[in-house]
């Protein structure tokens, strides 16, 4: 019986070329978006599955109360980790990680590392990174080992260095000083993993070396737990939370645990205490809802269509009827016409996705493995198949089957189009047209708002050349010499880099109250900092190269002032203390941004301690000579350091970069949009064209009482505009309390104007016009002899 009823509907395909033409090409372009999502779903929700362990494996986080404010840090102190092994039973095994970088040497082979966790042996009992040379019993517990990824290895030995007998034992250099002997190569951490590394050291060599790496008072580590199978995470949790207290006195600082599931897409922490690949949980509800709304969207063409067609397969289901065909029947012959037409697109849509996959990866900058033979993409193909062919042929196929027969065959059909539910669900279609267009368009607006806000410094012809090695002891040689280029018009070096900076110290004053004490972010500059970034001081005065004692003055910015509760008057020569170090403050400045435009303006303090180490040089460049500039600069650069390779960058592309996720989130809408627009617009072509051959008659006689070509354009769009005109009614409220909302996360923010609505109405009616116009014209200009010669 299946296969007859396959043969009826293949039949019924190629008799309706057109329309089943629009079908499959409208769900096949909503399914590669829905297995695009669902790929980038199923890899962002499957980070870290590769480890065997992963229900049982947390992270251990901090609340960390600092003057009253909680913030959420993800590094914890070096002794948590054995403490909390040994006093809780229900932890089978811990392992810290802690970032680290330098100048890696294997002979002549020199690298710069910057991607280097500081670990433990432990690290193979908890994880499954397998080892591929050497011994996982004994691997960094020696103070000079050192493991190598395989990418790193054949960087050291070429590609051939598993073939190389003598390779374990080989001699390493770190900056120079350090030596470390090679103990094993890891394989590569893979794709869908969230702790990344290039070069893992052992814990014990930092501690061994520098003395206050491990303790309490001192968080820099990523802490992770493995429990026993029979315990219970949430108690454990609760006994744990205010184990600090016991080791730190008068400690408020909580502890939580991180399931290592949620560590990829609920990772959501301050001063930049997170490291490794990172998601977005929003960004991936986002992506799911929008392939979801344009998948529903190709299933409405179906349904409209074969709505639409209702009056000549009326005739077909009466005949049927009156033949013996029980309704079940023709239902089953329905529904297997939309899984056919369903399979079809789905193939369709994976001829599509392999088609254009690297043009939407550049566009998007999302990179998906897609294994079209795997087992999760079948299942979601097959599944995906049955599920639109079923919802998309369920109604119409009730519908067709309700006709009665005697009534059918006398020509009485209704003209389904004329249905309340079918009208809304036209109506439903372009609102989310108009929604998804005034999303993207906001989404672009705001950042290019947020792109050319003033930040408070001058970030134009601005770069920043990270200071390495020998460099950090001669930034003020290196400065000078810069300096003496006609191309550069300015350089000092400092201790920030003005993009995402959260260097914070505990800021306290004479004569504040004792719950006034706040957090403020640091950096230790020059006197010509503040002239090379474009700052104003507003108040008081410079610091002043040539008076030595201003190494114990400092500058605060506007918004320190405004937090200490004084006036600009008041604020100059009062005395602060920040780092246990008594001070005077001798300037302000204006506010400015240090960090992106996500977070608003907080409390800022310079230093001057030119004995300090720097570790960044800020060079601004003459106009036009910027390329110029940067010729300077690497020959400067190999004259005082020849070993780091040269390291620098402009401050606004920097900044650009910091909103990038945002970027990435207006390119994959904007497609989206375009996307639900073209489908739309195909199932109003159809629709537009069913009409037409329905009034076709009705035209012919219009015409030949006189009407022309603008009526009969009227009279066939009119119906069709007054939904659309509906739909743009409904989706601007919804369309601008979803933008509204958006937008609340951003503390410096444009506000959404009526000329955005107008626009994206506008867009949404053009097209609808000239696409029911394609077809309305053609019917218009034809001769009404030829469809009246049959009355």
């Amino acid at each position: 019986m299946f296969r007859v009823y396959l043969r009826v509907a293949w039949r019924s395909i190629q008799k309706n070329k057109v329309f089943s033409t629009i079908n499959i090409f409208g769900l096949s372009l909503s399914m590669s978006c829905c297995f695009l999502i669902y790929m980038f779903v199923w890899n962002q929700v499957n980070f870290d599955s590769f480890h065997t362990s992963r229900n049982k494996i947390y992270r251990i986080t901090e609340k960390q109360d600092q003057a009253g404010q909680v913030y959420n840090v993800a590094v914890t102190p070096g002794p948590l980790a054995p403490a909390l092994k040994e006093r809780f039973p229900d932890i089978m095994e811990t392992v810290r990680f802690g970032k680290w970088s330098g100048l890696l040497k294997n002979g002549d082979v020199i690298s710069e590392e910057k991607n280097i966790l500081l670990t433990e042996n432990s690290l193979f009992s908890v994880f499954n990174f397998k080892l591929i040379k050497g011994n996982p019993s004994t691997a960094l517990k020696n103070p000079t080992d050192i493991v190598l990824t395989e990418s790193t290895a054949a960087k050291f030995f070429g590609s051939n260095w598993s073939n190389n007998p003598s390779l374990i034992g080989q001699a390493f250099s770190l900056n120079n000083n350090d030596k470390f002997i090679l103990a094993g190569v890891i394989q590569d951490p893979p794709n869908n993993s969230s702790i990344n590394f290039d070069v893992l050291l052992p814990l014990t060599y930092l501690f061994n070396s520098d003395k206050w790496s491990n303790r309490w008072n001192s968080n820099n580590y990523h802490t992770y737990v493995l429990i026993s199978p029979n315990a219970n995470a949430i108690d454990l949790g609760a006994q744990l939370k205010d184990v600090l207290s016991t080791y730190v006195k008068d400690s408020k600082d909580l502890l939580e645990l991180q399931p290592l599931k949620a560590q990829y897409l609920h990772s959501q922490f301050d001063f930049n205490t997170d490291w490794g690949k990172r998601g977005d949980i929003k960004y991936v509800r986002i992506f799911s809802g929008v392939g979801l709304l344009l998948l529903v969207i190709a299933c409405i063409n179906f349904v409209n269509l074969s709505s639409a067609k209702s009056l000549k397969r009326g005739i077909e289901v009466g005949i049927r009827k009156v033949t013996g065909a029980s309704r079940s029947h023709l239902v089953l012959q329905f529904l297997t016409e939309s899984l056919l037409l369903s399979f079809l697109a789905g193939l369709l849509s994976i001829i599509m996705l392999r088609a254009v996959q690297p043009a939407i990866f550049s566009i998007t900058g999302v990179t998906i493995e897609m294994d079209f033979f795997g087992l999760p993409f079948i299942a979601a193909f097959i599944i995906l198949v049955i599920l639109i062919g079923f919802l998309a042929g369920i109604y119409p196929s009730f519908i067709l089957t309700s006709f009665e027969p005697v009534k059918v065959l006398k020509g009485n059909v209704m003209n389904r189009t004329k249905k309340p539910f079918l009208k809304s669900l036209v109506v439903f279609q372009f609102a989310i047209s108009m929604i998804l267009i005034v999303a993207t368009s906001f989404m672009y607006q705001q950042l290019k708002y947020i792109q050319n806000k003033n930040l408070g410094f001058d970030k134009e012809q601005l770069l920043t050349v990270r200071l390495k090695g020998e460099l950090m002891k001669k930034a003020m040689l290196f400065k000078y010499e810069l300096e003496q280029q006609s191309s550069i018009a300015g350089a000092s070096p400092a201790t920030l880099s003005m993009v995402n900076d959260d260097n914070s110290t505990y800021f306290e004053w004479d004569g504040m109250k004792a719950d006034e004490k706040f957090l403020i972010t640091q950096a230790n500059i020059t006197p010509d900092f503040i002239p090379v970034l474009g700052l104003k001081i507003i108040q008081g005065k410079n610091f002043q190269t040539q008076k030595t004692n201003d190494t114990a003055n400092y500058i605060v910015n506007e918004k320190t002032v405004k937090q200490m509760g004084l006036g600009l008057q008041d604020v100059i020569g009062k005395q602060v203390t920040i780092w246990g170090t008594k001070g005077t403050i001798v300037g302000v400045v204006n506010d400015f941004h240090f960090k992106t435009l996500n977070t608003s303006i907080e409390p800022f303090i310079f230093r001057y301690q030119p004995e300090d180490r720097y570790f960044t040089m800020f060079v601004k460049t003459v106009p036009g000579k910027a390329s110029i500039a940067i010729s300077h600069l690497q020959s400067i650069y190999k004259k005082y350091e020849s070993e780091y390779p040269l390291d620098f960058r402009f401050v606004n592309e920097a900044l650009e970069n910091s909103y990038a996720s945002e970027q990435k989130t207006a390119n994959v809408l904007f497609i989206f949009s375009c996307l639900t627009i073209f489908v739309g617009c195909l199932g109003l072509f159809g629709l537009t064209m069913f009409v037409a051959q329905q009034r076709v008659k009705e035209i012919g006689i219009r015409k030949v009482l006189g009407a022309d070509t603008i009526a009969v354009l009227v009279l066939m769009s009119r119906d069709f505009l007054e939904l659309i005109i509906i739909a743009i009614v409904l989706a601007t409220p919804i369309g601008w309390f979803v933008i509204t909302k958006w937008v609340e996360s951003f503390p410096y923010r444009t506000e959404p104007g009526w000329a955005l609505f107008f626009v994206s109405a506008t867009v949404i009616l053009l097209l609808s016009i000239l696409t029911i116009c394609s077809h309305a014209i053609r019917t218009s200009l034809a001769n009404p002899a030829k469809s009246l010669r049959a009355e």
